[in-house]
């Protein structure tokens, strides 16, 4: 099948400006910007003069965030022989006395160990240093972790699973280990000695600067003519070393589709959101803009993507970034038109800034394009540990070599004409392209696999039955509100109607903890509420802990059970 654009859209990518791209991505990687540091306010200030200079409305904002910077690590491998591995540590690992903490090792690899096994020693792990990782072997009794990663440079990573700054509940579950990481020829010696069955003792020495810190927050906006809601591109200026990629190219693509939206005329309008707090304080800036602006997301926020990452030199895998089932046609029509490619996406996960999935705000993309596994860029690291659907972001993310020269003009401009494609037809659009009968057709998948799955564990039958009905609905109305689209007075009701369903069945989709939480930044499962439900096929069901797993399963049931009834209500009272 061949995808087109319209006129307007078509235009709106192909004014896309390499030179202006590569400009702006070389002005914002002149600084290191971490999160409060006087070189990231200078990053801000550029952006905002440039924003003005386009036309759009700007607000620089202020807010307190926890921020964990890495100082200095060491890594002593004292026994059979000594060797001194050079090493990083990790935000919001914490820092270990001034003589550095001194124990027997054991290699872990990928595998989940025992107590018996890990209690008291030093863990030496594969792969990256990810937040649930630290926190099972934290929780096993390892006294610190060590991490050997596979790609030439060691990659820089956030430990802490708490999503933005930390309540005084959550101080309590930031890490409470020293966690280092090496790679390359440094990452070889020591896996040599773990082949010998030689890691005998090591000492790691570490020190992390944590503490709370003012952070900008820049918005910009433009407005529509048919109504006060917005479509949100949002994306972080803070970086690690001087972030050429990730994310000074994604701030160019951001500016370049604000200064040709200026240039447009839009039914809804358009907001730029600008982060700091996300690469040193696990998304600390968008967190705190939900909670502080929630009333007014909520109310106005039509959709929201997410920009993370993009250009990067041979990165032309564009099949899977984020999506819902209800924005994922968007996705097939930008990518196909202007890359040829089929865009199936991903589920939206736990990373990425996505901090508007309480509110219940439709998601679409993160980092766009990735290397294929296999191509000559790509991060071994991300292969191998999956946490991407191909070679991830190339091997120099999250290292002192993503610099300018990573980025390809041509993909950069590419991914900035899909950007601007995908934002213009959400805000163009008099009726929201969003698909609700897709996001009931996915419901009923799962729980029919999750009906079979349990047979006579635990019953889901009322939630397909709701599913089912939602599906007949949702279909029916989608068709209908396709068919009014050229008509401004319906069109505003189906608007309505749309959003609601949204921050109906997004929640109830996407999060554990609801509306006005944030859950950790762990995987979330497709049907949240029922992850007790699927854990009972796995146990004796007249166990302990099958008794508890079921009274959280109806629990998860009921809040589901209301959530469709609820949205198929909805659209049978609104009709079209």
């Amino acid at each position: 099948m061949t995808l087109s654009l319209d006129h307007d859209t078509t235009r709106v990518a192909e004014s896309v400006s390499t030179d202006r791209l590569m400009e702006d991505t070389r002005e914002i990687a002149r600084w290191v910007r971490l999160s409060g540091s006087p070189e990231e306010r200078r990053a801000f200030a550029y952006i905002e003069r440039r924003l003005r200079d386009a036309g759009l409305r700007t607000q620089l904002l202020e807010h307190d965030a926890l921020i964990s910077l890495p100082v200095s690590a060491a890594l002593r491998m004292i026994e059979p022989d000594a060797d001194e591995i050079p090493c990083i540590t990790h935000r919001f690992a914490v820092s270990t006395p001034p003589g550095g903490i001194t124990a027997e090792t054991i290699h872990v690899g990928e595998s989940a160990p025992t107590a018996e096994m890990v209690r008291g020693r030093l863990a030496i792990a594969d792969g990256l240093a990810t937040p649930g990782r630290v926190a099972q072997l934290q929780s096993a009794g390892a006294v610190g972790v060590v991490f050997l990663n596979r790609d030439p440079l060691v990659h820089e990573m956030i430990v802490s699973t708490i999503w933005g700054s930390p309540t005084p509940l959550q101080m309590g579950q930031l890490p409470s280990v020293p966690v280092v990481s090496t790679a390359g020829e440094a990452a070889a010696r020591v896996r040599a000695r773990l082949a010998g069955r030689r890691p005998g003792r090591a000492q790691i020495t570490a020190v992390v600067q944590t503490e709370w810190r003012r952070l900008p927050l820049l918005t910009a906006d433009l407005d529509g003519t048919s109504d006060d809601t917005f479509v949100l591109l949002a994306g972080h200026v803070d970086s690690w070393h001087y972030g050429a990629m990730d994310n000074g190219g994604a701030n160019a693509v951001m500016m370049e589709v604000g200064r040709l939206l200026a240039q447009t005329q839009l039914s809804r309008g358009f907001r730029l959101a600008f982060w700091s707090g996300h690469s040193h304080g696990r998304y600390a800036g968008s967190t705190w803009y939900v909670d502080s602006h929630w009333e007014e997301l909520d109310a106005r926020c039509a959709a929201h993507l997410y920009i993370d990452s993009v250009g990067g030199r041979g990165a032309t895998k564009l099949d899977a970034g984020y999506c819902m089932p209800e924005t994922r046609e968007v996705g097939v029509q930008v990518i196909g038109a202007l890359t040829g490619q089929q865009y199936r996406g991903t589920r939206v996960g736990r990373s990425g800034d996505q901090s508007f999935l309480g509110i219940g705000i439709p998601s679409l993309f993160m980092s766009l394009s990735e290397h294929p596994a296999d191509g000559p860029q790509a991060s071994r690291d991300f292969a191998a540990t999956g946490i991407a659907a191909g070679g991830g972001l190339g091997w120099w993310w999250h290292t002192p070599e993503d610099t300018v020269d990573k980025l390809d003009p041509a993909a950069l401009t590419r991914d900035a004409r899909v950007y601007a494609a995908a934002v213009h037809i959400l805000c163009a659009a008099p009726v929201l392209p969003l698909d609700y009968g897709a996001t009931a057709a996915e419901i009923v998948t799962s729980l029919r696999a999750l009906q079979q799955r349990l047979g006579d564990r635990f019953d889901v039958s009322d939630c397909l039955r709701e599913a089912e009905r939602l599906l007949a609905a949702a279909g029916q109305f989608t068709k209908d509100a396709k068919s009014q689209s050229g008509d401004m007075k319906n069109a505003s009701v189906v608007n309505r109607t749309l959003m609601q369903l949204g921050r109906i069945l997004i929640p109830v989709l996407y999060t554990r903890v609801g509306r006005f939480d944030h859950d950790a930044a762990m995987a979330i499962p497709a049907l949240p509420p029922l992850l007790e439900a699927g854990q009972l096929a796995d146990v004796d069901p007249e166990s302990d802990e099958a008794k508890a797993l079921r009274v959280a399963a109806v629990r998860g049931r009921n809040r589901l059970v209301q959530a469709l009834r609820e949205a198929r209500q909805l659209i049978e009272r609104t009709g079209t």
